[in-house]
């Protein structure tokens, strides 16, 4: 059996954890597609370091389910000296990349709103009384005096709710001509303390970009 208090701190739990990710994107691709579906590509990510990371790893794993080798563009290009055009042009052709994804993305990170207070008590006591009761015709009236005591043990619980939204552009260049295959931007809001976190800002708002690719018919498997 669920205590008083055992009940107010499920019901808190519950307020906090519930909720949905729900994500909107626009891409464009160029009329003018390559010849063959984007199938190794490089990324490069901006913006708040701790959501790059979960989104580099998503890029890997995202790209792996569509069957299309994805890297991390710094691992290819450290960022230890600037790098002549020549030497890009080098690089991509050397680890057999054809297109290169660039995402800038920004966030507003965890906010918490003060949602109410939940509040429970039990009591427990004695009661006594004494009085008279008169009656005239079918109506009595009841007239009593008593004494009650007791105790009453009560919980206050502050109850939050969690919201975050992300935003991002992104971009696909064709390695060999460095010209845009697809442009595209979406965001990503998030509510609930079980959705908000990096992780599932990270992989829905990756996973709705190679949706479009993919879609678009510009990454795929190579044949």
């Amino acid at each position: 059996m669920v205590s008083a208090k055992q009940f107010v701190s499920l019901a808190a739990a519950a307020i906090g954890l519930s909720g949905c990710i729900t994500t909107s994107m626009q891409g464009y691709a160029d009329k003018q597609l390559p010849a063959k579906p984007i199938n190794h590509v490089i990324a490069y990510v901006a913006g708040p370091n701790p959501l790059v990371s979960k989104i580099q790893l998503s890029i890997a794993e995202e790209a792996k389910k569509r069957g299309v080798v994805a890297g991390d563009a710094l691992q290819l290009f450290p960022p230890t000296r600037t790098y002549t055009s020549a030497e890009i042009q080098r690089g991509l052709a050397g680890d057999g990349v054809d297109g290169v994804l660039i995402i800038n993305v920004g966030d507003t990170g965890v906010q918490q709103q003060y949602a109410g207070t939940i509040f429970s008590g039990q009591y427990s006591g004695s009661s006594s009384a004494s009085g008279t009761v008169s009656t005239v015709g079918n109506v009595s009236a009841v007239s009593l005096n008593g004494v009650s005591s007791g105790t009453m043990t009560a919980t206050a619980t502050p109850v939050y709710r969690y919201r975050r939204q992300t935003m991002f552009t992104a971009r696909l260049l064709e390695a060999s001509s460095g010209r845009n295959l697809w442009v595209g931007n979406g965001q990503v809001n998030a509510g609930g303390l079980l959705f908000v976190g990096d992780g599932s800002s990270a992989s829905t708002s990756v996973a709705a970009i190679f949706e479009d690719l993919q879609q678009k018919g510009i990454i795929g498997p190579s044949s």
